[in-house]
């Protein structure tokens, strides 16, 4: 895989891309990872598409939104599609994880004409918030902002600081946790920081009701498959049997692992994707 950056309107998008065939795939990390987490499924492979992984803004090496500005999960689907702008792509397939598979779903309901399939893996839906609650979600996200303004970066003495307290919110093994969180680690003078922003951890001022998420479903046309690991989240499970009959074409695989399967099984992943994808018209 070969390091790629590409100016947006916006951002400096970072990320890692393998292949050079006419068809393009977008892969789209999870919420406070970023595009390291799809090297397992794709080292070693020569796919024939152009896959482009992305560092999501905020996330990896790709620029963080300025001081003035939040990281709405809507916004991410802008980025996505000046991404998409800026390399001349007609039409995607996308492949996400977990929130990325979130914005993959969103993007695809939006701009079903530039999309060929969507390749979720445990993630599906969008986490909501029930209509009567908005104010409080607001209320919480305020507060928290402010709470969080003037917080000091904390400096780990050593790397290992780092992959152990990632440890103590994943089930990845010491290895992938530390492939994972190489691209979000940068030396400082007296040890290391993560590169990820802290605002990522805000609270949320604003999500979807459940009705407005079904109405997005509905708008999906493009053939979708989502992945599942056999020991993954239980919200992802939920979503499932809360939306999937508003889906116009899902199919769901299910593989061994966690919520990150796609580095712990990746070659089943790799081969379920790209067989979705060939069937879905890529060559």
């Amino acid at each position: 895989m070969r390091p790629f950056n590409i100016k947006t309107r916006n951002l400096d998008i970072h990320g890692l891309k393998i292949g050079s065939g006419e068809e393009v795939v977008i892969a789209l990390h999870g919420w406070l990872d970023n595009c390291n987490s799809f090297k397992p499924m794709l080292d070693g492979q020569k796919p024939e598409q152009t896959w482009y992984c992305i560092d999501f803004s905020g996330h990896g090496l790709t620029s963080w939104r300025s001081d003035d500005a939040h990281y709405y999960f809507v916004d991410y689907i802008d980025d996505v599609y000046q991404f998409i702008e800026a390399i001349g792509a007609d039409k995607v397939h996308l492949v996400g994880h977990s929130m990325g598979a979130m914005v993959a779903g969103l993007f695809a309901s939006c701009f079903s004409q530039m999309v060929k399939s969507v390749n979720f893996i445990e993630g599906i839906g969008c986490v909501t918030t029930p209509s009567d609650e908005v104010t409080e979600q607001l209320k919480n996200a305020v507060l928290n902002r402010a709470r969080t303004h003037n917080k000091k970066t904390r400096i780990y003495p050593c790397k290992k600081d780092i992959y152990e307290a990632r440890s103590k919110t994943t089930d990845l093994d010491v290895e992938l946790i530390s492939l994972l969180m190489e691209r979000n680690i940068k030396a400082v003078s007296k040890g290391f920081a993560l590169t990820t922003d802290p605002k990522l951890k805000n609270h949320s001022g604003f999500r979807f009701d459940e009705v407005q998420c079904i109405g997005a479903i509905k708008e999906l046309i493009a053939p979708c498959q989502l992945i599942l690991g056999n020991q993954g989240y239980v919200f992802v499970k939920q979503n499932l049997e809360k939306y999937i009959n508003y889906y116009n074409d899902l199919s769901v695989i299910n593989v061994e692992g966690g919520h990150h399967c796609h580095m712990q099984s990746s070659k089943e992943c790799y081969e379920h994707i790209q067989a979705f994808m060939v069937q879905s018209g890529a060559r």
